[in-house]
């Protein structure tokens, strides 16, 4: 399940996504400007490209590459609203937790709290 916290104005909503059950991990290449990342297995399917954008060395901005592969809507609408902002809360052995926000041009501001480990 992903669990998304949405701050409009004075309220406060927590949204349940339920994930695609056909997804048991994702891959993740990073280099120091670029994301690329795989379900279930590095060159398995389609990979979604992204452009890392350091803001500072805790921080960083992600937008969907449109010139590395087709965008549907919601990755469009992602790119529109300034894309997703990467804030490392903290190490722990193998695992970096981070919290992932997103505001949009309305306001809305949507939070995510994550982890991604290194096997």
């Amino acid at each position: 399940m992903k669990k998304f916290t949405v701050v409009s104005k004075d309220s406060v909503t927590e949204l349940i996504q339920e994930r695609d059950s056909s997804i048991k991990k994702y891959i993740v290449i990073r280099n120091e400007t670029t994301q690329t990342e795989w379900y279930n297995g590095l060159n398995n399917g389609t990979p979604m490209h992204e452009i890392i954008e350091w803001i500072d060395d805790c921080t960083y901005r992600l937008t969907y590459d449109a010139s590395k592969s087709d965008l549907d809507e919601q990755k469009q609408w992602v790119n529109a609203n300034n894309g997703i902002v990467v804030s490392k809360d903290k190490i722990e052995g193998k695992c970096m937790f981070y919290k992932a926000t997103m505001t949009t041009n309305g306001g809305k501001v949507i939070s995510q709290n994550g982890i991604i480990c290194v096997e």
